[in-house]
């Protein structure tokens, strides 16, 4: 937020009749804007195997491997992206610019290396053919890079040119879809939706290249955050655990379909979840607008207060007055999540009961539990962000940790149930999440001014950490490749 959040104050306080609705669109875009992406296109995915009359069998086939190639990219990424986001959010207070493209490269690098080998030898024992393994991982490979540019763009200001990204994706899928329909290619669909992908990846990476001080060397020092902020790359993970592991675990259970060798889906519970998950995008635009607009003078003010020795009793003030406003939007994000909710819970299954999706009654069950869940989680997720924001990343990994214990050993238990309770399983761990959340909010707020002095260590002690003897092997390695 390093990046976006100063362009938001400077859009939103415009003095012209849509200057918040081009803040919105602007948070929207950058924060959002890969995810609906992914949902369009796999909409679009399921409108060009109707146009083509493909079976429904090759149309969940299809489908699974765009959803495995997903799940695992974002399993990889999690890995890096708090932990990489910081570096960047560092890097851009400090004004340190020429080390963010060589991060990107870096960190992309990595990705790649450790996450290719694995999705490609899962792939093969899959039992797919040689065509297949290629896409599969060329798509793998494009969204990893994807995911982790989504970082970097939150610095970028030129909002229209991302938007240009999207659309070119979106175009050049539908148009290279039906081109492979006209010509009968018997891999054209997943293809296009690789060339989407590409084609958005190229632009991303552009724009960062024309905003950054541009060099294609790598820099491996991220990883020396690793040491420092290993609970950032601990609640990353934890949180994609506990998202998508009802959903993976659905795969084995009662309602699954299965495919040639690892391949599993449940597509009556894949697409509702998919959908039901757009509900998460009113707390996402309300935290980054409300919270990040209106709080963060707040608190940038409070914590300056201590580097330029104020007076205790304005930090006092400037405390009571940054909790207060806090609170405030807290609330306004919860009554608006709760209404959108409600909203796209029946105006939602009216509209998918008339697309041509194939949306039945157990679909529309799930789905109405699912948005529910979602709307839960979503206020969760942004408490736990918050936290983050005061440096709580102890706090935030508990959080974590307990959301995807819990949403793992309910979700296997549901499989024992009847098939209409499984996406309780989900829904109660959300439950959990957006209670136990808001409770270590307001526990932590309550003593602000210990954890920021008293936390302190007394001494500061420099230790050489795991990934920095990692860094300057790499770097060596680097250093001996380009003599």
């Amino acid at each position: 937020m390093a990046g976006i959040g100063f362009e938001l104050r400077k859009i939103y306080n415009e003095d012209s009749l849509f200057s918040k609705q081009k803040a919105y669109a602007y948070a929207g875009i950058v924060y959002t804007g890969p995810m609906l992406l992914g949902i369009l296109l796999t909409v679009g995915v399921v409108v060009l195997t109707m146009v083509a009359g493909i079976s429904e069998n090759e149309r969940d086939y299809i489908l699974s491997n765009l959803t495995y190639a997903i799940i695992f990219s974002l399993v990889i990424t999690s890995l890096f992206s708090l932990v990489v986001t910081r570096f960047v959010a560092d890097m851009l207070y400090e004004k340190k610019f020429e080390t963010i493209i060589p991060s990107f490269y870096a960190s992309s690098a990595l990705m790649l290396i450790i996450g290719t080998p694995l999705y490609a030898l899962y792939l093969a024992l899959a039992s797919r053919s040689l065509a297949e393994v290629a896409m599969g991982v060329l798509l793998f490979g494009e969204l990893c890079l994807v995911w982790n540019v989504i970082t970097y763009l939150t610095a970028i200001k030129s909002y229209k040119e991302i938007i240009k990204g999207f659309f070119l994706a979106i175009g050049v899928t539908i148009v290279s879809g039906l081109l492979s329909i006209f010509l009968h290619q018997k891999y054209g669909i997943f293809l296009s939706v690789c060339l989407g992908y590409g084609g958005m990846m190229f632009w991303m990476v552009r724009l960062i290249h024309d905003y950054f001080p541009s060099n294609l060397k790598m820099s491996f020092e991220f990883l020396k955050w690793f040491d420092q902020f290993s609970d950032l790359a601990k609640t990353g993970l934890y949180m994609l655990v506990a998202l998508f592991a009802h959903i993976v675990i659905n795969w084995f259970g009662p309602i699954s379909k299965s495919f040639d060798g690892f391949f599993r889906t449940a597509p009556v519970y894949d697409v509702p979840a998919m959908l039901a998950y757009l509900t998460t995008l009113v707390s996402t635009l309300n935290f980054v607008m409300s919270v990040e607009v209106s709080f963060y003078p707040h608190f940038r003010r409070y914590f300056k207060l201590y580097n330029e020795e104020g007076s205790l009793s304005d930090i006092q003030e400037a405390e009571t007055q940054m909790l207060d406003v806090m609170s405030n939007e807290l609330k306004y994000v919860f009554w608006k999540q709760l209404l959108a909710t409600i909203f796209i819970m029946f105006f939602g299954s009216v509209v998918l009961t008339y697309l041509p999706i194939g949306f039945n009654n157990q679909m529309h069950g799930y789905f109405l539990t699912l948005c529910l869940a979602y709307g839960l989680y979503a206020v969760g997720n942004v408490n736990i962000l918050l936290l983050m924001y005061f440096a709580d990343y102890k706090g935030a990994k508990k959080l974590a940790k307990h959301f995807a214990i819990l949403t793992v050993v309910l979700s296997f238990g549901s499989q024992f149930l009847d098939p209409a309770f499984l996406g309780y399983a989900f829904l109660i761990s959300s439950l959990v999440l957006f209670i136990e959340s808001g409770q270590e909010i307001d526990k932590y707020t309550s003593d602000l001014q210990y954890h920021f002095l008293g936390s302190q260590t007394m001494v500061s002690k420099k230790d050489v950490g795991y990934f920095e003897k990692w860094t300057e092997r790499l770097e060596n390695i680097q250093k001996r490749w380009g003599k």
